[in-house]
């Protein structure tokens, strides 16, 4: 993209700085700028959820431009001759936008922008973008369909058995305890606990949560293996395309699942926390 028609990954459109100074700017803005909120996997330190926030938001922002008019192209990665800029999507403790901002790096052959700092919507008056540029810079757009984040309770949901107990990656991800007695053991637990928590979405439509991939909206459910009160795993649902049937693709692990579910909003949900 900096070429302007493809998108790419963040670290490849702008020069982050080493480990020490980016992390330090992420750092920063957790503590400082952004309201409470768990930015790290358990047991570290180094914001990999807001990392892979802001990579996603800035491919999506990407994705759009590609297809937008040459007016719409600045108000959702703005680049001029010597600044670059975009809307992270988060907000500051007192509900001001927070800013990604570039200014054009002057070394052929590495990416072609360097990135500064994060600004707010008063602060960034002290960079070098013009305001209405800011102004106009919007949001990447995860929701052009609203009714695909209710999840449907007269649908039945059809697991996707094969991929949950015989990829050996997923089958790992089922608690211990339930793996040592067998697949067909595991199967049955989790065929219960979906049936169970059909019962807890139609009792709070909370229980469900949006995830993003590849594009399309998918929603992640709880399930509740070895503990009523502490899921165990996260399965992922997406409605077939005559719309008369949900998948069951995958399980995830709660964190997993949290991340992906960040990736568009902080999750406002009971069982779904980092």
């Amino acid at each position: 993209m900096a070429g302007e028609e493809h998108y790419v990954q963040l670290k490849e459109w702008a020069y982050l700085g080493n480990y020490e100074f980016f992390t330090g700017k992420l750092k920063l803005l957790a503590a400082n700028e952004l309201p409470a909120e768990k930015w790290s996997y358990s047991g570290k330190d180094d914001f990999g959820i807001l990392k892979s926030y802001l990579n996603f938001t800035f491919e999506k922002l990407c994705q759009e431009r590609e297809s937008a008019d040459d007016d719409a192209k600045q108000q959702l990665v703005y680049m001029d001759e010597e600044v670059a800029c975009f809307n992270t999507g988060l907000y500051d403790k007192t509900w001001q936008p927070i800013y990604f901002y570039c200014v054009k790096n002057p070394r052929e052959g590495f990416q072609p922008w360097v990135f500064k700092s994060f600004y707010n919507s008063y602060t960034i008056r002290y960079t070098n973008i013009a305001p209405m540029a800011i102004a106009n810079l919007r949001r990447a757009n995860y929701f052009v369909e609203p009714s695909a984040l209710i999840f449907d309770i007269n649908l039945d949901i059809v697991p996707q058995w094969d991929h949950i107990l015989y990829d050996e990656e997923n089958f790992m991800r089922i608690p211990e305890q339930l793996r040592a007695n067998g697949r067909e053991f595991c199967q049955n637990v989790i065929a219960g606990a979906i049936s169970s928590v059909k019962k807890r979405i139609e009792a709070n439509y909370k229980t469900i949560v949006p995830q993003m991939y590849k594009g399309k909206i998918q929603l992640l459910a709880p399930l509740y293996l070895t503990n009523p009160e502490k899921p165990d795993m996260a399965l992922v649902l997406s409605k077939s395309e005559d719309k008369t049937v949900y998948y069951g693709h995958t399980c995830l692990t709660i964190e997993m699942a949290y991340n992906n579910a960040r990736l568009i909003a902080r999750p406002d949900s009971y069982w779904l926390q980092p």
